[in-house]
């Protein structure tokens, strides 16, 4: 008993001791470990998805923001690809939910376009409600499928047609799907 009370204590002291300790910066992470790439990179500093209203591919205030700070990091890294994926929740028909998702991703390219982001370099494709992040009924739920996600890095997006880049971008961002920022 004494030495399960012991422990408890050097627990919590432990835990004590490393919330007194500094958070190490970006670049000390990244000295620590392998270099991020450019995908891991782009998701942590500005967040790669931005969230739209049911049926609608408009734009919010938070969704620009997100979107300015996108285009200032693709402006620091000229050369890499672009892929905006638009996706929508289960609401509505198949074809309709195939066509606000094509807006959306539409939305973000001529956004990104527009705080200077060069167009050859992104591709958008639509998933409709294919690759929904939540699978649920209710609204604040279902909102986490109304989005726009910008990939980038995909291997040759910026000269593959857009078939064989969405079909790339199916393979090559399977991982990234979590919800992490919510813009």
């Amino acid at each position: 008993m004494l030495c399960r009370k012991q422990l408890g204590w050097a627990a919590v002291a432990a835990v004590a001791i490393l919330h007194l300790m500094a958070p190490a910066s970006a670049q000390e992470r990244m000295q620590l470990g392998t270099p991020l790439g450019a995908a891991a990179e782009f998701q942590s500093e500005v967040g790669d998805r931005v969230f739209f209203g049911e049926g609608s591919a408009a734009l919010g205030a938070r969704a620009r923001t997100a979107l300015a700070a996108q285009a200032a990091w693709l402006g620091r890294h000229s050369a890499v690809p672009v892929i905006i994926e638009g996706h929508a929740d289960d609401s509505g028909a198949a074809n309709h939910n195939l066509e606000v998702s094509q807006r959306r991703a539409e939305a973000v390219r001529r956004r990104l376009i527009e705080t200077g982001v060069a167009p050859e370099r992104i591709r958008i494709v639509a998933y409709g409600r294919e690759r929904m992040i939540a699978e649920c009924t209710e609204s604040a739920c279902a909102a986490q499928n109304r989005r726009a996600v910008t990939i980038v890095g995909a291997p040759s997006a910026a000269s593959a047609p857009a078939g064989e880049a969405a079909g790339r971008a199916l393979n090559d961002t399977a991982a990234r799907r979590s919800p992490r920022r919510l813009y």
